[in-house]
């Protein structure tokens, strides 16, 4: 996997990866409750190491799918019968790297598919807090659209190092909007 070239450029640091919902939990039972500013913002400065020449904003498609919607892609596209939280479909991964074209000023990276209720239960089952995993899982697919794998020991490091950092940042930017929004 190519490793972005350091250091960043300043002003790729205000680059988006805006998520853009296509299909909703809106008023389902497990709807989440995340900032998709915040965590688009975030995903950006991160992804902003990897995007190609003139590049200034990457998208994403986000969409919550029912368990059984989630597993027939499953099969469909990965030959696995069976429930997941997240799948990814990237539009730029070649030979198991990030390889976008150049000179994209917008650059759609793919699609990820999370299901908000088999990540509900799971959270449940690991005594962790909702929103926390399904912002975990999108940065999960978001991570695997920029051609991260945990398919090696050495590349599951990487992956895993990558989401964690980018969870942290995630929720501490969002504990600190929240008491803000408080003492208002």
């Amino acid at each position: 996997m190519r490793q972005p070239a350091l250091p960043i450029n300043p002003q790729r640091l205000a680059m988006l990866l805006r998520l853009e919902l296509v299909a909703g939990a809106a008023g389902q039972p497990y709807e989440p409750s995340v900032d998709c500013d915040l965590l688009s913002r975030e995903l950006g400065a991160f992804a902003a190491g990897y995007a190609p020449d003139g590049c200034r904003e990457m998208t994403a498609a986000l969409s919550f799918a029912a368990p059984g919607d989630i597993r027939e892609l499953n099969l469909k596209y990965r030959g696995i019968d069976q429930e997941t939280d997240v799948l990814s479909f990237p539009l730029w991964e070649t030979e198991g790297e990030f390889r976008p074209p150049a000179g994209w000023e917008t650059l759609p990276l793919g699609d990820i598919v999370v299901s908000p209720e088999y990540v509900f239960y799971s959270a449940r089952e690991r005594k962790i807090d909702y929103n926390d995993e399904i912002v975990l899982v999108i940065i999960h697919g978001a991570l695997h659209l920029l051609g991260f794998d945990h398919d090696t020991e050495e590349r599951e490091r990487l992956m895993w190092g990558a989401q964690d950092a980018l969870l942290a940042g995630y929720v501490l930017k969002s504990s600190r909007a929240s008491a803000a929004n408080e003492e208002d």
